[in-house]
């Protein structure tokens, strides 16, 4: 006896006692053959619907991504707009005035407010991604 319980060794003997007094019914003509065409049948629909759903995944994840692409060129073009527009605006205010308060020519002001302008930019774009260095 192989069962480790009692109760396992009693459903042991008694399966044995049945299988003496009852024959298994016997199966209808080329049983496996139509089992094995069934398994076959539901292999092909659980293949198709799967395919179906993951199709309609693809789809949706799809849709998902140039929604999101839309969306953050939408953001950069406002985003770049908003920095020019700034830009040009700090520019009309601080040329004339630091002309006047320090006697700075354009030749030399403008490609230095335009690094001081794109230097700030790069250091937000910085922060805002990788946060402050120091703070890590």
């Amino acid at each position: 006896m192989t069962g480790t319980r009692p109760d396992n060794d009693v459903d042991e003997a008694l399966d044995r006692a049945l299988s003496q007094v009852l024959r298994p019914p016997g199966l209808p003509p080329r049983f496996e053959q139509r089992l094995h065409a069934s398994w076959v049948r539901c292999a092909a629909d659980d293949l198709a619907q799967q395919r179906s759903r993951l199709e309609a995944e693809h789809a949706r994840q799809l849709q998902a991504l140039k929604q999101g692409h839309v969306r953050l060129r939408r953001d950069t073009l406002a985003l770049v707009l908003a920095a020019a527009f700034t830009a040009g605006v700090a520019a009309a205010w601080a040329v004339p005035w630091l002309r006047e308060a320090h006697g700075l020519d354009l030749s030399r002001l403008l490609p230095l407010l335009a690094v001081t302008i794109g230097l700030s930019s790069g250091a937000g774009v910085w922060v805002n991604r990788f946060g402050l260095p120091w703070r890590r």
